[in-house]
């Protein structure tokens, strides 16, 4: 019974976390071709040559949205949290998807945060479970890549992977996206 409660309250509190809107165009199993409306964010960076952490990133974007920013204001979280390299860097970006403008949230207390607009557009994403560990990503990108040669699909972006699940979320309720962008 104890058991039972906190699994209740767990995907309770996992419920009341906003994602942006997507529409799907196409699904096969767990992949989708999805096509997003623009949105804010909140975007930060590691250069390639210094050593990632992807805690590290978070850090710097939670920060900003507990009141690490010149307002001192809270701003609610979102989901998924999306990481994606570069040629040169690691991003790491939050959803900002209570404004529909950059210049209405506060800015950041941080240089390291960045506040702009993204379109994904277009988008072939692969769902799956559990830990987004490297293995289980590579795993699942071959998959996707695998499809994506299949059928036809021109990918404009370099992978992405999408995370919306808090830590402390039991593994077998976790769920995680690769996605690319393509025409």
């Amino acid at each position: 019974m104890i058991f039972f409660t906190i699994m209740m309250f767990a995907m309770a509190l996992d419920s009341k976390i906003k994602e942006p809107d997507y529409t799907i165009l196409q699904k096969e199993k767990n992949i989708e071709i999805r096509e997003y409306s623009e949105y804010v964010i909140a975007r930060t960076s590691v250069i390639k040559d210094e050593n990632r952490s992807d805690n590290g990133m978070f850090m710097i974007l939670a920060n900003y949205i507990f009141g690490g920013n010149k307002k001192k204001e809270s701003i609610a979280m979102t989901a998924p949290v999306i990481t994606k390299e570069n040629d040169e860097s690691y991003d790491m970006v939050f959803f900002m998807l209570d404004v529909d403008e950059v210049d209405e949230l506060p800015n950041p207390d941080s240089k390291n945060v960045h506040l702009e607009r993204m379109n994904l557009g277009k988008t072939v994403a692969i769902r799956f479970g559990w830990w987004a560990t490297r293995w289980n990503i590579e795993r699942n990108r071959r998959i996707l890549e695998r499809y994506i040669e299949e059928n036809d699909l021109e990918v404009v972006s370099e992978m992405m992977v999408a995370q919306y699940n808090s830590p402390w979320d039991w593994p077998f309720l976790r769920r995680n996206d690769v996605i690319f962008q393509i025409k």
